[in-house]
């Protein structure tokens, strides 16, 4: 457009040719504006401001646009002690290379965008847009986490352990719907509640009708009270239910360890049955009292099984509980790591130690109607060292043990185990 100014204001000058510099300029400032318009929302330009702060951030001086940049990059590896190369081999891998870009206008309206870099390409992994004016009201609509459990809800990037618990492969993943969510007086209640497509984040299209439905409930105590010890403390329960309609061999939920990744029970040539409604229960707490933390969270799960002559309900429990100290620094549930002195800066970091047992058992339904074979009990334990040099980068060094119960697990070679262990290494750094 600007071009466009230029061109007919040589013209305009041709036919004056007393006409001076200034003049010259005034009127190709008067066609710019012409051809541009009014800004529609009766504002000047605004300069805009950019810093640093956990990532890049702008704003216009008025503060009617806001904007963040940021991303990660986490980096694992795994080393199995007891297995051999066709069932477990040492490997090191790229978990998630991730952008996030999000902007809010006029206090009330957001957008938030986060694509992942895989190994076999990209994909979305969040998107969504807001109206968020009110505390007490937001109204969300993309792809995002459904507002259930602890484990799932943290950021990928500030997890406690290179790998979530076993008791995470109840959980829903990431799906498309919407969800109005916010917090009541002054921040003593959280809430959420959400219908979803209920089929994941890889598809555009539900395949049925039926639409899953998510709540969540969860008090900060601290945001009322005021109490130290208790300046940290959550508990939250949550709940989902849907109908998911997926054929055989489809399981209720991922069968497989997250860390040591061995699927526990499994037949691929299953057949006859689908997976119908899904039903989930959870609960949580977490507290952050000076440099100890303490977490613990439950999940309950059933299924409804169709096997065309008989219906079956699959169940699932699982739980698992943690306890962790800081020193140098702190972390509050859902929060971003605090370091008190960050390495080159006159100290050394932030270092968190913490231990985690996790439980999962299962009914022997698929056993008994559809010939899975493996374990129907899970045992996790696990001891991680985090060291966070600045708040922006972590380096964790890992040991979990796994065991089995109610049946072994039979390994690709043909080897059955009731037992494994690994060593997981993380380094990542974020802003």
């Amino acid at each position: 457009m600007r071009a466009a100014a230029v061109v007919l204001g040589c013209l305009f000058g041709g036919l004056s040719a007393r006409a001076d510099d200034a003049d010259l300029e005034r009127r190709l400032r008067a066609l710019e504006l012409e051809v541009e318009g009014p800004d529609p929302a009766g504002r000047g330009r605004e300069p805009v401001e950019a810093w640093f702060d956990r990532g890049l951030r702008f704003k216009t001086a008025d503060g009617f646009f806001r904007a963040r940049l940021g991303g990660w990059l986490i980096a694992q590896a795994f080393f199995h002690s007891r297995l051999n190369e066709r069932d477990a081999a040492d490997t090191f891998r790229i978990k998630e290379a991730t952008l996030e870009l999000g902007a809010r206008l006029d206090g009330s309206w957001e957008v938030f965008v986060s694509p992942v870099f895989l190994g076999g390409g990209s994909r979305l992994l969040y998107g969504w847009v807001e109206f968020n004016r009110w505390e007490w009201l937001r109204i969300r609509a993309g792809q995002f986490k459904e507002p259930f459990s602890m484990e799932v809800l943290e950021e990928t990037r500030w997890w406690d352990f290179p790998e979530n618990s076993v008791v995470y492969m109840q959980a829903p993943v990431p799906d498309i719907g919407i969800m109005a969510h916010g917090s009541v007086a002054d921040g003593l209640v959280r809430y959420a509640l959400g219908a979803f497509n209920g089929n994941g984040s890889g598809t555009s299209r539900d395949e049925n009708s039926d639409k899953d439905l998510a709540a969540r409930l969860a008090v900060h105590a601290a945001d009322a009270i005021g109490w130290e010890p208790l300046l940290h403390l959550h508990a939250a329960v949550s709940a989902t239910h849907g109908r998911q309609r997926r054929d055989a061999p489809a399981t209720p939920f991922p069968m497989f360890d997250p860390t040591t990744g061995t699927v526990f029970h499994l037949n691929p040539a299953a057949t006859g049955y689908e997976v119908e409604d899904v039903s989930r229960v959870g609960a949580e707490a977490a507290a952050l009292a000076g440099p100890v933390e303490l977490k613990s969270e439950f999940s309950w799960h059933r299924s409804r099984l169709d096997f065309g002559d008989a219906r079956r309900v699959f169940r699932s429990t699982g739980w698992y509980a943690q306890a962790g100290v800081w020193l140098g620094g702190r972390r509050v549930p859902f929060g971003i790591p605090e370091v008190d002195d960050p390495l080159f800066g006159g100290g050394a970091g932030a270092f968190q130690f913490a231990v985690r047992y996790a439980h999962l058992r299962m009914d022997d339904d698929l056993e008994e109607h559809a010939g899975f074979t493996g374990a129907r009990r899970v045992d996790e334990i696990s001891a991680v060292l985090n060291w966070f040099p600045n708040a922006n980068v972590l380096v964790s060094v890992e040991y979990v043990w796994v065991g089995y119960g109610h049946g072994r697990v039979v390994l690709p070679s043909g080897k059955d185990i009731d037992e494994e262990d690994v060593v997981a290494f993380r380094m990542q750094i974020g802003f």
